[in-house]
């Protein structure tokens, strides 16, 4: 008895089609999407062509190198009045000042409280009023 190999079947093409995507479905899917996310980010940026060409660069670079060699302004001229004064600081005196005690009288209070937060007006006590419930 001789074992013959089946022949594949020229109609049995939708199987391998539907065996293909079955493996590679998701695949494609996954690839279509960053593709669409590529686009989308490309897009977000705003890529934009050059709009000018060498010629007009080189162009503005020798516009501006003649009107900086035809200016009469000068570098006196450009900073006169723009930056203030130079002031020196004595760190040396601020130093000696953290030495000198805080006077108190600016910071004196009209009332003596004592440290249970009570005003202390002479020998009496009179305490904080209290909330009520």
């Amino acid at each position: 008895m001789k074992l013959s190999k089946k022949k594949k079947s020229e109609g049995n093409s939708t199987g391998e089609a539907q065996r293909f995507l079955i493996w590679h479905g998701e695949k494609i899917v996954v690839g279509i999407v960053v593709v669409v996310a590529l686009w989308f980010a490309l897009q977000g940026l705003g890529y934009q062509t050059l709009s000018w060409q060498p010629d007009d660069l080189v162009q503005k670079s020798s516009n501006a190198e003649t009107n900086i060699k035809n200016s009469k302004r000068t570098a006196e001229d450009e900073f006169a009045g723009a930056n203030p004064p130079i002031v020196l600081v004595d760190y040396a005196a601020y130093a000696e000042q953290i030495k000198e005690p805080i006077p108190a009288e600016p910071y004196r209070s009209e009332s003596q409280w004592n440290a249970w937060g009570s005003i202390l007006s002479g020998s009496a006590r009179t305490s904080t009023p209290q909330p009520q419930n």
